[in-house]
């Protein structure tokens, strides 16, 4: 019996700011990435899904037509992960599930290798080994067997090397649900519940040895991206698509109905030009996304970069940044990605900031966010929606929402 998938996007994301929009409605490659879990799922040969959601994702799912799957929905406001699958537990009933979290993604393939397990085992968790601390639960093992969940644990005292990623198989979920509701409603109730049923019950762990990504932060929308861009190994062009014999196209680009890429731009791939973009003379594009009604006028160089829909470039240059959507950027506004000092930049939040893994990263900028020209953005900085920066200013610290820096 295929399992029930439960898909976990009801969260509202308040580590994404300054970004508004629900991180699973943010689109990458013209598709929201609740959509892009749902297909892959479907793709898996999965036929039946519960997703339980947000009323804004409600709304969009209303929209949505599947091929393959029935696509069941429960609105709900979860205080966390376990508060999420009690308020879905009677729509649940007595079937086995499989949990999926809405905002990770890992490679598609990897769900078809989960029927074998499904069929033989209890439950299982999946793992995922990696070399370095990250902010995550990591899974705590013996001889093979999970018997505990530690989140977040220091430098040095994590269990394993192995952390928990959220695709979770219970051939009973009952006895789950009967523990996790004798467990107070907090933000770890479900990996509490979890870990006491691992000391009644064998758990088993599937290895996953692919490409994973999660979006928790603001800035992780490019590992998400750098994901999707690794995964596309073919080029495509829209038959709609105007593109110069005199461009220069190189590597794996999926190029969108009505794009236009004008002569003299040179796009270095992996990239992403998306529907009705404007790709504008001596442009560069470097391992990017271009989402749709966007234009990228002369002069301008993308690298590495998220550029959400309808923004409009006018001879910039945007390094490892993220551009929410409907971004001006005047003549000359530059996004530094790199620190003169060499130190990793740290993501700059109006009330603290974060440490990040790389040596790059440029400005996170939520939408409609005005730019004068010849303003420079420092690395790291953040920039909340419907703030306006007059011209020549340089930005070295967070910017708030609606803020007006003259």
């Amino acid at each position: 019996m295929k399992p029930l998938v439960v898909i976990l996007a009801g969260g509202i994301g308040k580590t994404f700011s300054p970004l508004k929009i629900n991180k699973t409605l943010l689109p990458i490659f013209g598709k929201p990435i609740l959509q892009h879990v749902i297909e892959m799922v479907e793709t898996a040969d999965f036929h039946e899904a519960l997703i339980v959601t947000n009323p804004e994702n409600e709304l969009w799912l209303s929209t949505y037509q599947p091929f393959n799957i029935t696509l069941q929905t429960i609105v709900a406001n979860p205080r966390g992960m376990g508060d999420a699958l009690l308020q879905a537990r009677e729509s649940i009933g007595s079937r086995p599930i499989l949990i999926i979290n809405a905002v990770d993604m890992v490679e598609p393939s990897f769900l078809k290798t989960l029927m074998k397990p499904i069929q033989n085992s209890y439950g299982f968790i999946t793992g995922l080994k990696i070399k370095r601390n990250i902010s995550a639960g990591y899974i705590k093992e013996n001889n093979g067997k999970a018997i505990g969940i530690v989140e977040k644990p220091t430098p040095g005292n994590e269990p394993s090397d192995m952390v928990n990623l959220i695709f979770h198989y219970f051939s009973e979920p009952e006895d789950l649900f009967t523990i996790m509701n004798k467990i107070p409603t907090s933000d770890d109730q479900y990996e509490k519940a979890l870990t006491e049923l691992m000391a009644q019950r064998t758990i088993d762990i599937v290895p996953y040895n692919g490409s994973w990504s999660k979006l928790k932060y603001p800035h992780h929308v490019l590992d998400m991206m750098n994901l999707f861009l690794k995964m596309n190994k073919v080029n495509s062009v829209a038959r709609s698509a105007i593109v110069s014999p005199h461009a220069v196209l190189d590597g794996f680009i999926i190029i969108d109905e009505n794009a236009r890429i004008d002569a003299g731009a040179i796009i270095r791939g992996p990239a992403y030009i998306g529907k009705n973009v404007k790709i504008g003379s001596h442009t560069l594009i470097r391992q990017s996304v271009i989402e749709e009604g966007s234009i990228i006028g002369f002069g301008s160089e993308v690298a590495r970069s998220y550029i959400g829909p309808r923004s409009k470039l006018h001879h910039n240059f945007v390094g490892d940044s993220v551009f929410e959507s409907d971004i001006n950027p005047s003549w000359g506004t530059t996004f530094a990605n790199w620190r003169i000092d060499g130190n990793n930049p740290r993501l700059l939040l109006p009330n603290c900031s974060i440490e990040t893994d790389g040596k790059k990263l440029g400005s996170i900028i939520a939408k409609n966010v005005f730019f004068g020209v010849n303003c420079a953005v420092m690395p790291g900085v953040t920039i909340g929606a419907g703030a306006k920066i007059y011209p020549h200013k340089v930005i070295a610290v967070a910017v708030c929402e609606n803020e007006v820096v003259k």
